[in-house]
């Protein structure tokens, strides 16, 4: 072959980067990227934590009611057990407290007082178990009225026509001493 023919390539000069054309783009980017990462990553645990705590205190008044709930129950199954004719209301400012019976509205305002008052002046219902709330459930039994029951089929019932009506309002305390929850029932007794 002939010299004259043969065509020579052209040669590719290889670039070479200096420190005069780098500008850090890339650290400056990626580390932009980290930043915007991390502060994601911390709302999202702020968040998480939240709906932790806000799902504990659910939690804890449903406790805190269920409390009051078997207190009442256990109220109402007390006023059931109780011979009629010896449930005399006792007077709630003269009772050495805790009363079994007081008057309708010898203490006023329950719903308003604290709980140092309650553990003062209520029973205390001890058949909760141990463990799951912070301390028992407590309950005042008031003497409601006497009233002529008006629904007593009187064929089928035997003895008088009146039903004794107890107030009956207990107070819950959840697993921490900051959840309470406060039930107010009207239990018939039909005797």
């Amino acid at each position: 072959m002939n010299n004259d023919t043969v065509q020579k390539r052209p040669t590719m000069k290889p670039t070479i980067f200096t420190h005069q054309h780098q500008t850090g783009a890339a650290l400056v980017v990626s580390l932009m990227l980290l930043i915007v990462l991390t502060l994601l990553g911390l709302s999202g645990m702020q968040s998480t934590i939240m709906q932790e705590r806000m799902s504990n205190n659910v939690r804890d008044k449903g406790i805190a009611f269920q409390a009051a709930e078997s207190a009442a129950r256990g109220a109402e199954n007390w006023v059931r057990a109780q011979d009629i004719n010896k449930m005399a209301p006792q007077d709630g400012a003269s009772c050495s407290a805790p009363c079994n019976l007081v008057g309708l509205d010898d203490y006023t305002s329950m719903t308003d007082q604290d709980l140092g008052w309650w553990q003062t002046n209520a029973r205390a219902y001890s058949s909760m178990p141990t463990g799951v709330v912070y301390t028992a459930p407590l309950f005042i039994i008031e003497k409601h009225s006497t009233q002529r029951d008006s629904l007593a089929d009187s064929t089928s019932y035997s003895g008088s026509s009146a039903r004794s009506l107890y107030r009956i309002t207990s107070v819950g305390i959840g697993s921490t001493s900051t959840a309470h929850s406060m039930i107010e029932t009207i239990y018939a007794r039909i005797d």
